[in-house]
């Protein structure tokens, strides 16, 4: 399962980028996950919250927002949302395409507590 992995180095990132704001609590983690991530989304869930029990992490909720796959048109240059297969350009009907977004996995945003100096 490599969602499993995958999180480890998700919560790591995060975790590399709060250990410099004295945070008490990571209260929401959202990710933007792309439709060809191949990433399964209960399996991301199940990972951190597995990976985030003790520690600034535990409770806090992970959110996913998922990303259309974006496909640019090799023949005509068209950009466009291809919302299945086969995957044929919306105007000049080529099926030569290269996918431009939607494979991804990021993090998007971090909502977190701090101590008050």
């Amino acid at each position: 399962m490599h969602e499993t992995t995958l999180m480890q180095n998700l919560i790591a990132t995060v975790m590399e980028a709060v250990e410099k704001h004295n945070v008490t609590r990571v209260n929401r983690v959202v990710l933007s996950v792309g439709k060809l991530s191949n990433a399964l989304p209960d399996a991301l869930i199940f990972a951190f919250e597995a990976l985030t029990q003790g520690g600034i992490l535990q409770g806090a909720e992970l959110e996913i927002e998922y990303l259309p796959v974006i496909a640019r048109c090799r023949a005509c240059g068209r950009e466009y949302q291809a919302d299945g297969f086969p995957i044929i350009c919306p105007d000049c009907e080529s099926k030569n395409f290269t996918i431009i977004s939607g494979d991804e996995v990021y993090i998007k945003s971090i909502d977190i507590d701090c101590k008050k100096e």
